[in-house]
Order: structure tokens, then sequence, then C-alpha cells
């Protein structure tokens, strides 16, 4: 094939292997990065040849910065600003003190233990700094922790990438004037380094306030070209910033994407949709063409001082790092242990340090091949074992928690307030949705969150902030209509614990069992509930701790009284809506309710076959 065929070929099969080694990520449960990683390394040069990055010439380098700024904008704008004001000393404390201590101390593991020479060692440790929210955040999504954990370490990976990136950029710039390819100075390295920043603030701030306003205005641009306008805008901000300074663009990125949720635009949902959509495409292709790049020979002649290097980041730098970083702060010695676990390098530290190997290259210092070498060693190890062992650690620290995570409770009645005032006591954030302003009164009055409207409506869910919720509660009067709603949050949010309450007994309430059947939200309780008995009824709450000898069961094959109804199950101080898949084990707490006073010895046994 000619050599643009050839290219063309290489990008295309990129985009196939990358879409792919997500499809199986998802389905095997592991980071996608592992198999990126892996496949990319198949199909470039090392082995199969397939695909040739080096064909691209000057478009990789573009390729990568302009997929960065997606990622990057996509990131901050996930970023919820209301959560990390609770948690902010501790991600200024690691994105700053943190940041120092990783530096310093990852400069000596490259000398020592790599045998980088010192300014390489600078560089390399300067580079090491970043974690990165493409590897976090999905790393999140599998673990059930607190919210100030989930928010620290989210708030850290996204935050930290422009600050660790750019201190790598103003160290390669000091680096290539120590080798005689440019002027060097302390004023130089200052403004290389905080120019960068300023700049990347000021023009992502002002792109991102512009375009907010300009979004805001009625019938200005059309619903359709919401997506495509922010990504213009994302690129100009990106190119602009660049065209001041070179790599000021990634701040820029990640300001505009604050910037803009601050701003609550329109249809920030869908925007932000289409961006996770780009961003997963982007690292795809990225990851692949990257690894494809690298030389395996590279990687393995680092040899056992490569892997010791990663191991004593993992093992002593991060913690280190991190406990100075927190010293202070309200964290526990375990939760600092698991957030001390979990700092994988993701798409920033493998793109910067594949253009830092070219760059150095170029330069005429050959030993800079080493850098892609260390860091691709460092995501490799760092994504597969953190990856893998985060769930284990997180249950072996006794870390397991729904704690802080919101329910949105549909219908406000007698019964759904006792419901909320039951995850009160275990500190679970509850809101509120009814069409009833009388409803809502006495949930208001409690300090409970409340919004008036459809729960069927888009725009009420999105103002309930149901892209923050980890459960939902249907239980108006009508099962059918309860059914609807569960199944319009999975459907449109992707919340999968979405659970109606439904009488599936009673079908002149709205529903019958044909129509639960194919419901993709699991019933509520696990039992029938017709919300309607309970209007007028004196709610008695009843607490059985599970025995000793029980074994785990799932709801769904237990025999419970009919006199009563499981609301809630709570491990470890954590408080769980009953459902029909959920395993009761030794010890678990389990909270009843019924409208006559039950015997406080019950006796739970499974189905008889």
């Amino acid at each position: 094939m000619h050599t643009e065929e050839s290219a063309l070929f290489s990008v295309v099969l990129a985009v196939v292997a990358g879409i792919a080694s997500q499809i199986l990520a998802q389905r095997w449960k592991i980071p996608a990065i592992v198999i990126l990683l892996a496949v990319g390394i198949l199909l470039g040069p090392n082995f199969l040849g397939w695909v040739q990055p080096k064909l691209l010439e000057g478009g990789l380098p573009l390729l990568v910065k302009l997929s960065v700024a997606i990622i990057l904008f996509e990131g901050s704008l996930s970023l919820r600003i209301s959560n990390l004001r609770s948690n902010l000393a501790e991600v200024r404390n690691l994105i700053t003190i943190g940041v120092l201590v990783t530096w310093f101390l990852t400069t000596l593991a490259a000398h020592f233990i790599a045998h980088l020479d010192w300014l390489l060692s600078i560089l390399f440790g300067a580079l090491l700094t970043v974690t990165g929210p493409t590897v976090v955040q999905p790393l999140l999504k599998r673990l059930s922790v607190s919210r100030k954990i989930k928010v620290i370490l989210e708030g850290e990976a996204i935050l930290v990438d422009p600050v660790g990136a750019i201190l790598a950029v103003a160290v390669l710039d000091i680096l290539l004037g120590l080798y005689g390819n440019a002027p060097v100075n302390f004023v130089s390295f200052l403004w290389s380094y905080f120019g960068r920043l300023f700049i990347g603030l000021v023009v992502g701030w002002v792109f991102g306030w512009l375009l907010a306003h300009l979004l805001k205005i009625s019938q200005f641009i059309v619903s359709d070209l919401y997506n495509l306008t922010v990504l213009a805008g994302v690129w100009a901000s990106f190119a602009v910033a660049e065209s001041i300074l070179s790599e000021s663009g990634i701040m820029a990125a990640v300001v505009m994407g604050l910037v803009f949720q601050y701003q609550a635009v329109p249809d920030e949902r869908q925007i932000r949709h289409f961006k996770e959509t780009l961003t997963t495409l982007c690292i795809s292709i990225l990851f692949i063409l990257l690894a494809a790049n690298l030389k395996i020979s590279q990687i393995l002649a680092e040899g056992w001082r490569g892997v010791a290097t990663v191991a004593f980041i993992m093992f002593v730098v991060r913690p280190i790092a991190v406990f100075i970083a927190t010293w202070n702060s309200s964290l526990n010695n375990r939760e600092k242990l698991l957030i001390a676990w979990i700092g994988p390098r993701g798409i920033i530290a493998a793109s910067v340090a594949s253009l830092f190997g070219i760059a150095l290259v170029d330069a005429g210092i050959l030993a800079g091949q080493r850098l892609p070498a260390l860091t691709f060693l460092t995501i490799i190890l760092t994504v597969s074992i953190q990856g893998l062992t985060a769930k284990t650690l997180v249950q072996w620290l006794k870390l397991e928690s729904l704690e802080g995570k919101q329910v949105i409770i549909v219908g406000c009645n007698p019964f759904t307030f006792a419901v909320a005032q039951e995850f009160h006591k275990y500190r679970r954030a509850v809101t509120f949705i009814d069409t009833n302003p009388s409803h809502l009164t006495l949930a208001s009055d409690a300090g409970f969150s409340v919004f008036l409207g459809n729960a069927l409506d888009e725009i009420i869910l999105e103002k309930a902030k149901i892209e923050d919720a980890e459960s939902l509660l249907s239980a108006t009067p009508n099962s059918g209509v309860n059914i609807l709603t569960a199944q319009f949050a999975y459907e449109h949010f992707g919340l999968k614990n979405a659970f109606p309450v439904a009488n599936i007994d009673r079908p002149e309430k709205g529903v019958d069992v044909k129509s639960h059947r194919f419901s993709t939200a699991q019933k509520a309780f696990a039992c029938a509930v017709d919300i309607s008995d309970w209007q007028q009824a004196s709610i008695i709450k009843t607490e059985w701790v599970v025995p000793d000898d029980f074994k785990p069961s799932a709801v769904k094959t237990l025999s419970i009284p009919v006199e009563i109804v499981p609301i809630l199950c709570v491990r470890a101080r954590s408080a769980e809506l009953v459902h029909p898949n959920q395993i009761w084990q030794a010890k678990d707490t389990i909270i009843f309710f019924s409208k006559q006073q039950f015997p406080t010895r019950i006796s739970i046994q499974p189905h008889k076959a």
C-alpha cells in the first residue's frame, strides 16, 4: 500500500481495535487501558506491524493534543464543584504538597534505581506527578466507598493533570537549555511554569464564560448544534492558549470545563454525555497508537530496575506523598491508605512522555528514549495492580460505604417520609420529587431537599442531580407510574439502582404481572406494597440482626412474613434499599416496617424447594 493508504489503514484499525478493547474490558470488568496497551503493542511494529504510527508523522502529536483537550475538558466538566468544596483542603494539598513530594522522591528513584542521569530523573519525576481521570474515574465507579474518598481522588486526578503536565513541560525547557539547545535561566523557568498556568487560566475562563452565555441566549443556537458548538469552543480555547504559549492549552481545557459547569448551561447532561463518548473514542485511539509507537525492546531493556522503580513509586512514593499532604486532614489512617494505593497513571502521562521522547531524541539526547519506556511501564503496572486489587483493599480496610450518596424518592407520603428518616440516620442524602406542593411541605420542614414536578421530566431529574444519585425509589400510589419512572431513570440516566414500589396483585392500581415482568427495574423491598394502604397507618419499625448461622442468601429466595416489609439492609453502618437480588448475610441489620406491632423474634428462612 502507498504511504497515505497505510496511514489511513493504521488510524481506522486503531479505532476498531480500540473500541473492541473497550467492549472486552466492559465484559471482563478489568481496566480498559490494560487491554488497549496489550492490543496496541500486538498490532504495532513490534509484532504484527498492522498499525504504523510513524506514517502519521506530524499528525500524531496534533492528534494527541486535540484528544487531550477533549479528555481534560470532559473530566473537569464531570467534577462536581459543590462536592469538591467540602474536601477542598485535601485536594489542594495533594496537588501542591503531594506533587512536590512525589516529584522529589520519584526523581531519587529514577536516578538511584533506574540509573537515569540527574536531569532526566528530574524530568521523569515531574512527569509522574500526574494520575489522571481516565483511569481513576472508571475505577471509582466500581468501588463502594464514601463520597469523601471519591471526591478527593477524582478532584486530585482532574486538577493534578495541568499542574503536573505543565511542570514537566517547564522542566523539559530547562533540560533542553542545559543540554545547550535553548537559553535558560531561573526567570525563564518561572515563566515557563506559572506563565502557562496563568495563560491557560485566563483563556479557559474567557472562552468558558463566553460560550456558556452564548448557549444561554434563547434560540441563538439550536439544541442540535450544542455539542458541536462546545467541541469547537474547546478546541478554539486550546488553540488560542497554545498560540500564546505552547502547552498552556492543557490548563485552558480544564478551566473551561470548570467554568462551563459553574455557569449551568442548558442541556449540560447532553453535552457531558457527548464528551464522554468522544473521550472514550480518543482514549481508545491514543492508547493503541502510542502503544504501537513504543518499542517493546525498550521496556524489556529496563529489566528489574524498571520494575523496582515502579514498585518504589507505588509502595513508597505515593503513600508518603499522601500521608504528608493529608497530615492534618479529617481522613483516618484507613482512608489515607486507600487513597495512597489508588494512584494509577493514564493518558496524560502516556501522551506527554511520548512527545517528550520525540523532542529529546530530536535534540540529540538519545537517553530520552527511556522516558516513554519507563512511563508506559509505570502505567501498565499501576493500572493493572491497583485497578485489580482496589476493591479487595476496600473490603479489607472495611471502607465499603454508601455514606453521603444521594437517594431520590419520587412521591412524598407518610411511608416514604419514614424511609427517608431511616436513611438520614445513616447519613444518606435524600431528595424528594412530587407533583403536589403540599406533600413536600413536611419533607422540606425536616431539612430534606425537595423538587416540585414530574419525575418523568428530564429537566426535573437533572435539577434533582440524578447524575450524582446512587439509587432512586419511586413510591407514588400508582404502581404503573412507579415502574415507568424507575425505567425512565434507568434508560435515560443509566441509574441501575432504580426501584419501583409495585403491587402486582392489584391491577387496578396501575400495573399487572405482565407489565412488571418486562420492566428493567427491580421491585423495591422485594414484595408487593400498596402505598395507599399506608397513608393513614401508624408505621412501626422493627430491626432484625441476621443470626451468625444464617447462610448468605438473596432476598428473593427468602420466606418473609407478609405482615412486615423489609426496608433497609444495614451493613457496617452503610444503609441500602432492600431489593430482590440483594444478598443478606450474618450480622446484617434489616429494618422492617409494619402496620401493627410485630414480635421482635423474627424467623426468616429460604423458600422450601
